[in-house]
């Protein structure tokens, strides 16, 4: 039994064609955008609620959204399971998601832990800023649109956060977070985009 070794030729064209393979593999980054997308979004808005309004609802609620942030990790705790039970092969798309957001995560508690006496301004600047930058950088790779869209409009509303009182500075974060993450989410998973 004789066994013949593929040429160069053909073996560069196997590792071609397995790249742009991997490359072309839809991600489930859909699921995470979603899931982060409304929890911050949600989280934001009734921080909102709670600086305009100042009534003891709205304070009960801001107390138990931070509770939002318990629920949105095991949400991705869950999906993290199920994709490593459902994906054969990882995307390498995936690989831009994953330090991309670690990268952020990373930026957003630096920035936070160095301001402390100015938290609360900064974990909106932070979130508008770091999350803007991420998107579009992640939607440039990509080729999908509405994160570069997002990111750009959620690093534009930076600029309006020095400008107004803090109830409005956790709207605007909040509207940032909605274009940025939710909506692209929302939009990934219905598209045939391999993102």
């Amino acid at each position: 039994m004789s066994t013949q070794m593929p040429s160069s030729e053909e073996q560069i064209s196997i590792i071609e064609s397995s790249l742009k393979h991997s490359s072309s593999q839809k991600t489930g980054a859909s699921n995470y955008y979603i899931i982060w997308g409304a929890t911050l979004a949600a989280f934001y808005f009734v921080q909102f609620l709670h600086a305009h309004f100042k009534t003891p609802v709205t304070a009960n609620l801001a107390n138990i959204s931070t509770l939002f942030f318990a629920v949105g990790g095991l949400f991705s705790y869950l999906q993290s399971k199920k994709d490593s039970k459902t994906e054969t092969m990882i995307p390498l798309n995936e690989k831009v998601y994953t330090y991309g957001w670690i990268g952020a995560s990373i930026g957003l508690a630096v920035l936070n832990f160095t301001y402390l006496s100015n938290f609360l301004e900064m974990l909106c600047v932070g979130v508008l800023l770091i999350f803007g930058l991420v998107n579009f950088i992640i939607g440039g790779i990509t080729h999908f649109k509405p994160l570069v869209v997002g990111g750009v409009l959620s690093m534009l509303l930076c600029i309006l956060i020095t400008k107004c009182a803090i109830e409005y500075q956790f709207l605007l974060t909040a509207i940032g977070v909605l274009f940025s993450c939710l909506i692209p989410g929302l939009m990934m998973k219905s598209s045939t985009a391999h993102v």
